[in-house]
């Protein structure tokens, strides 16, 4: 068994948090981004993903990894003019242990959503969370949550993934249980092994938890069921607050092919809603990727969404592609305990202050991985970055690209 991490907090009135394998997870509370406090109105926000340890065989598929993400994909962001300095934030946030397990996914049938309910409604069958029972998202949702992760996933030189309807029971079943077990907010669980005493249980929802980025929302007196699906696929990329980055780093895995996606919504109509989420990214199958272009994914990179960088504290991230015909080789033969970042502004050739800087070979995507926090990114200024002495099979190298918050 390996050892994983999750982060999580909270915001008034935006509140946010991470979760993990049956275990309850503490909120934070703090003031959000733009300066905003409330005493009638509050929403929070978890996502989830663990981070596995790599050393699996080519069969072997690590679920995801512990972590937070945004749901709404602006916190820490600033709406102010293009070239205004990124804030930094001071979220509340705490580390936790637990262990991972293997996941036991079938293999899948790839297909597009058919369209045929695309009338803008947010579900073609609605959950009913109080009875347990699930729903299933429109066609368009699932369309907003795939064109969007396509879209991020082109801009790193990715292959388009595509919708598998196969997976939509599972994650069905656990958005339901997500929504089911934080109908009272305060303190939010998620956990990808759902335990057997959860409201809804049922071995398809701890299925779909197990082999799912996962999240939820809870709002009193704010109806969040306007929400946009994704707006969920953003929250998983920025990954606030978390060390690991494992939400990212199954969104830019080369070798992910197709997802799954579900939710529940649920409001008790005296200002309480809950929306419970899941993407599923754990597969058995390996979609061949020996013919890309690309030797490495880097966050951000190039021409990128401000959006998606919503402050110093959200970590950029490296990872190395040695060898594009195993995944899991990209993990063995590299050594990342000697590697430096350079970030130079391009425009007056300032270096940018790094910090924080870890490093991994854990099974969760690309499988190996260095991170690090920037401070002083502004909009609209193109960065140089260098990342120094990744030693591969005994031989340094050094990777440069560039990037622009736009």
């Amino acid at each position: 068994m390996k050892k994983m991490f999750y982060i999580l907090f909270l915001a008034l009135p935006l509140m946010f948090a991470g979760c993990d394998n049956g275990k309850s997870d503490n909120v934070y509370d703090y003031t959000d981004d733009y300066g905003n406090d409330s005493e009638n109105s509050q929403e929070s926000e978890v996502n989830d993903n663990d981070s596995d340890r790599q050393g699996h065989s080519d069969n072997d598929v690590p679920r995801p990894g512990a972590g937070t993400g945004g749901g709404n994909g602006n916190h820490g962001g600033s709406d102010g003019d293009d070239n205004s300095n990124l804030p930094d934030d001071e979220d509340g946030n705490q580390d936790f242990d637990d262990e991972d397990i293997e996941d036991p996914d079938g293999n899948e049938n790839d297909e597009e959503p058919d369209g045929n309910n695309d009338d803008g409604a947010v579900y073609a069958s609605l959950p009913d969370v109080e009875s347990c029972i699930s729903g299933n998202p429109s066609d368009k949702e699932k369309q907003k949550v795939l064109d969007r992760l396509n879209e991020l996933r082109a801009i790193h030189g990715l292959p388009a993934v595509v919708y598998s309807t196969e997976g939509d029971k599972i994650t069905a079943e656990c958005s339901l249980i997500i929504a089911a077990n934080n109908i009272e907010g305060g303190t939010l669980q998620l956990s990808h092994e759902p335990p057997k005493s959860w409201d809804c249980w049922s071995q398809e929802a701890y299925d779909g938890c197990h082999s799912s980025n996962i999240h939820v929302s809870w709002a009193k007196n704010q109806d969040i069921s306007t929400t946009d699906s994704a707006a969920i696929v953003d929250g998983f990329m920025i990954d606030k607050n978390v060390d690991s980055i494992g939400h990212r780093r199954w969104f830019l895995d080369p070798w992910l092919g197709h997802i799954s996606f579900g939710r529940a919504d649920y409001t008790d109509g005296n200002g309480i809603f809950v929306i419970g989420a899941a993407v599923k990214v754990v597969h058995d199958d390996k979609p061949n990727v020996s013919n890309l272009k690309i030797d490495f994914v880097a966050y951000p990179f190039e021409n990128y969404p401000k959006e998606l960088y919503p402050g110093s504290n959200i970590r950029m991230s490296f990872s190395v592609l040695k060898d594009k015909s195993n995944k899991f080789s990209n993990a063995s033969g590299i050594n990342l305990g000697g590697v430096a970042i350079a970030i130079i502004d391009s425009t007056n050739n300032k270096t940018i202050s790094v910090s924080s800087l870890k490093t991994d070979t854990d099974g969760i995507g690309i499988p190996n991985n260095v991170s690090w926090l920037a401070s002083g990114i502004e909009y609209n200024r193109k960065y140089n970055v260098t990342v120094r002495n990744i030693i591969i099979d005994n031989v340094s190298k050094d990777y440069q690209y560039w990037f622009e918050l736009k």
